[in-house]
């Protein structure tokens, strides 16, 4: 187990950029974002997908220049939730992306990344809950089996205004699709004043895990106002046998007002408080 950072955090930076602040912060290994038309850092999910040994080798080359491990990949193929989202209720689009994922799959075994993470998709209003978790469910269940083929893990991250944004709601998708796995992030549930005793639970499904200081009401806060006990999490991983990597992952944008804080300094700040009990 060991701490490491998401390049997205400082997205307005080149990826190249990004890649120099990780290394000149200590950390060894990096998240990879793929967010469409976002930011500056993130590598567009469908030309990965349609160009995965390409896309593998100059980020290869970047990777060893700043003496870095990719250790997650995160696509997605909107600018919005609603726009290509995993359980869009039209079943082209649903293939569109899952086409995209088979190149995406395997970008991640050539750059040697060991899993990626995606949103699960969102409540459509005109169809029940249910419809629209079956949608999910059915869709990551053939994910998961591509992803498979090449060893690679899929992960889910509940978070607010998507189709598991509860951790009961999250358990319930894993309930349905047990090979899949959880990207965790307490912040979406913290701003919805859910405690962390009901989080606790998706522990034990996880293998990757964002680090973003909030307290409830605020997605993303200052360390010192942070009300998360991570070093609690953190003995917890470590008593559940957890080996992969804890990401610090603040973001600077308009959602939630998270363009209030200082990415930067308080990347720094977080990773000086916990990485006595984790490391890099």
């Amino acid at each position: 187990m060991r701490l490491t950072v998401s390049n997205h955090s400082f997205e307005y930076l080149s990826l190249e950029g990004t890649l120099a602040i990780a290394h000149a912060m200590g950390f060894k290994g990096v998240d990879i974002a793929g967010f469409h038309s976002r930011g500056r850092c993130s590598l567009e999910p469908d030309e990965v997908g349609s160009d995965p040994q390409g896309f593998a080798d100059r980020l290869n080359r970047s990777l060893a220049k700043y003496e870095l491990e990719p250790v997650d990949f995160f696509p997605q193929f909107g600018a919005t939730l609603t726009e290509r989202c995993f359980n869009s209720p039209d079943p082209a689009v649903r293939q569109q992306n899952l086409d995209a994922f088979r190149g995406i799959v395997r970008f991640c075994k050539l750059t040697h990344i060991p899993g990626f993470t995606i949103s699960p998709g969102i409540h459509h209003p005109d169809r029940s809950y249910e419809e629209n978790l079956s949608t999910t469910a059915d869709a990551l269940g053939k994910l998961v089996e591509i992803a498979g083929e090449q060893d690679i893990v899929v992960r889910f991250e509940p978070h607010m205004m998507s189709v598991t944004d509860t951790p009961e709601r999250a358990l319930d998708l894993l309930a349905r699709v047990p090979r899949a796995t959880v990207t965790l992030d307490y912040s979406h549930f913290t701003l919805q004043y859910i405690p962390e005793e009901r989080v606790h639970p998706l522990l034990g499904y996880t293998d990757h895990f964002h680090i973003r200081p909030a307290r409830p009401g605020k997605l993303q806060a200052r360390v010192d106002e942070n009300t998360i006990d991570f070093v609690a999490i953190v003995n917890r991983l470590k008593k559940q046998g957890y080996r992969r990597c804890l990401s610090i992952e603040y973001v600077y944008m308009t959602w939630y007002d998270c363009n209030q804080v200082d990415c930067l300094t308080e990347t720094i700040f977080t990773k000086d408080l916990l990485e006595p009990h984790v490391g890099v």
